[in-house]
């Protein structure tokens, strides 16, 4: 963990601090410039317009000792001239001390500098450490935020240049105090090594109670494994959350650009991506796939990896790992590299074609490092799919700083069609900036990430909190129905365990899913309003969905559907309730599900219901 006592490095520290400091000498310099103004016309009136070379020096002088506290602005002049020089004296002393006091900020500034920090900051963004989630976020923060934010790092970067910066030096308890840290709303963390990111995120947040604490943890399999838990001797760290560039990039495009309205369009019954590469942001994309498109029906979700270790390592690993999820979501693992024109990549595109018997592809996702060329592979592959006929679906491609491709409208735009009619199609939805069959766009830029992740919402977490709220008050109100007692009391969201905040996270990600499945418009409304939504966004679907008094039983085995694959992505089995073997007797099908069970879903449903009410409305449920 970098070590830190945090000096000004530079200019004083941004808002009202910089801004005192600027004002004193701007006020500084008008005032003295007008005391001399002042002082030149009084001396006038006392001696006459000079003529001579010498009286012009004389008034030369007289003037310029208005800022030097001159006693001759003390003795008794003509009244007409009084007028003038009483002014122009009590303006010099101002000027003089104004600018003396500047010129002292000047002289110790990185002192006064830090008094500004502790005495006029607060309600801003600490950005701590180096890494790229840093990096990027104090280098867009001006963009997507409203206020003030300080970058503590062991150098000022490029990045940052719009911001104040830290030097790190000495512990970080120094570091967060010089920063005024526990007067900030934010403090994001990537000190570029996932394990130091979470010791510092960790010390942050016992140290600043009041500030979401965000820490960038590149692997997302480790992220979602992070805890929260201290020991017993100190203090709960309630508002620390780990996010991740890959999981953030994953879940922005799902929601913008969903597989099952894909799927819809292209008239395929069952919804099938395929991920080439299958690195940090490839697995992702698959996790996020599952959590945020699962819609009513019996097909599977198909998910087909093309990665070069597929079948070597990829497969074993991940099928290792999730050992229950395999059996309800249909994977394939293919070897292979597009880009090799021999007898592999013939059995790659025989084994793609086998698979799209099954389903065809509503979506690709290039996954693969830039060191590998994303963008060119992109284009490799939709060359290949017009050559072979392998799909028409639209080709996301990966680029943290959006490759040059022009961006495109959320939503579906004009896939699908006829064939006779996609030249003129994709002419018409490049112009209007809409997907098409085929189309090569990017995903994956940081703001985008960040959007993501939940960091546009404030405070963080906000819509699963809410989630949160609203389904414990839901069950507890039908458990009293129907037997009378509450037989467990609403956890606060501050006492939460980590793998329930994960699953509330992911419920809300839902719920797109099920305004889509109760009939819903989605692709109108995310098309609409300049065609960008933030993931935290509800469309207004609420009247589409039944009330709390009459369940729809669509929909309540849809959301156990859902639940469990949630489940068997985190690893847990069916079996006996135990949180510690992770097995859980209600991970079967829906009809076996006994009636309290079903209520349970029932209350997800009226929870997703009322949280789209809610938005659409403007109003929050007081907590």
């Amino acid at each position: 963990m970098a070590e830190a006592h945090a000096e000004v490095s530079g200019r004083p520290v941004g808002g009202r601090g910089r801004m005192v400091v600027r004002l004193l000498g701007l006020v500084g310099v008008l005032s003295g410039a007008t005391a001399l103004g002042l002082a030149a016309t009084g001396w006038i009136a006392q001696f006459g317009e000079p003529r001579e070379t010498r009286e012009w020096a004389d008034l030369i002088v007289r003037t310029v000792k208005v800022l030097l506290l001159s006693d001759i602005y003390y003795d008794d002049w003509k009244p007409r001239a009084l007028v003038w020089l009483e002014p122009a004296r009590a303006l010099g002393v101002f000027a003089s001390l104004a600018i003396g006091a500047r010129l002292l900020t000047l002289a110790i500034g990185a002192r006064v500098s830090d008094w500004f920090v502790h005495t006029f900051t607060g309600g801003h963004h600490v950005v701590i450490g180096n890494g790229p989630a840093a990096q990027e976020y104090a280098a867009t923060h001006n963009r997507l935020f409203k206020g003030r934010a300080i970058h503590m790092a062991k150098e000022r970067l490029p990045a940052s240049h719009r911001l104040a910066t830290l030097e790190r030096r000495g512990p970080l308890d120094m570091q967060l105090r010089h920063a005024a840290a526990r007067r900030a709303k934010r403090i994001v963390v990537d000190e570029g090594d996932d394990a130091d990111t979470w010791q510092t995120a960790q010390l942050a947040a016992q140290l600043c109670p009041k500030a979401d604490v965000l820490a960038h943890i590149t692997d997302p399999w480790i992220r979602d494994r992070l805890s929260r838990d201290r020991s017993s001797t100190q203090r709960p760290t309630p508002r620390l959350a780990p996010f991740s560039y890959a999981g953030g990039v994953a879940r922005q495009v799902m929601l913008a650009h969903p597989p099952f309205l894909l799927a819809q369009a292209l008239e395929a019954k069952a919804q099938h991506i395929l991920i080439v590469g299958f690195g940090q942001v490839g697995q992702e994309v698959a996790r996020e796939f599952i959590v945020t498109s699962v819609t009513p029906g019996d097909a599977k979700l198909m998910v087909t990896v093309v990665d070069p270790d597929a079948e070597t390592s990829l497969a074993p690993d991940f099928n290792g790992r999730h050992e229950e999820l395999v059996k309800h979501v249909d994977f394939d693992f293919i070897g292979g590299d597009f880009r090799l024109s021999d007898t592999r990549t013939n059995s790659l595109f025989e084994r793609l074609k086998k698979r799209a018997e099954k389903g065809p592809v509503c979506a690709v996702y290039v996954a693969i490092d830039l060191d590998h060329k994303p963008l060119g592979l992109a284009f490799a592959i939709r060359a290949m799919a017009l050559r072979h006929g392998l799909f028409l679906a639209p080709i996301f491609v990966c680029a943290q700083h959006g490759a040059g491709l022009p961006t495109v409208r959320h939503g579906i735009g004009m896939v699908g069609g006829p064939p006779e009619v996609q030249e003129e199609r994709e002419k018409q939805a490049t112009t209007e900036g809409k997907l098409c069959n085929l189309r090569v766009v990017s995903y994956g830029s940081w703001p985008a990430a960040f959007d993501g992740a939940g960091m546009l919402e404030h405070p963080y977490d906000t819509q699963a909190r809410r989630y949160h709220e609203e389904y414990s008050r839901l069950y507890a109100e039908a458990e009293r129905k129907t037997s009378g007692a509450v037989t467990g009391g609403v956890t606060p969201w501050s006492n939460l365990p980590d793998q329930l905040r994960i699953s509330n996270r992911r419920a809300a990600a839902h719920m797109r899913a099920k305004a889509f499945a109760v009939g819903y418009d989605l692709g109108r409304w995310l098309a609409a309003d300049g065609g960008y939504r933030f993931t935290h966004e509800l469309p207004p679907a609420a009247g589409s969905f039944k009330d709390e008094a009459d369940p729809d039983p669509v929909m309540s085995r849809l959301e156990h559907q859902r639940w469990m694959l949630d489940r068997f992505l985190d690893g847990w089995r069916p079996g006996g309730r135990s949180d510690y073997y992770r097995t859980r007797k209600t991970l079967v099908p829906f009809d076996q599900l006994a009636p309290d069970e079903v209520a349970k879903d029932n209350a997800v449903v009226e929870t997703t219901r009322l949280l789209m009410k809610e938005a659409a409305s403007g109003k929050r449920r007081k907590s």
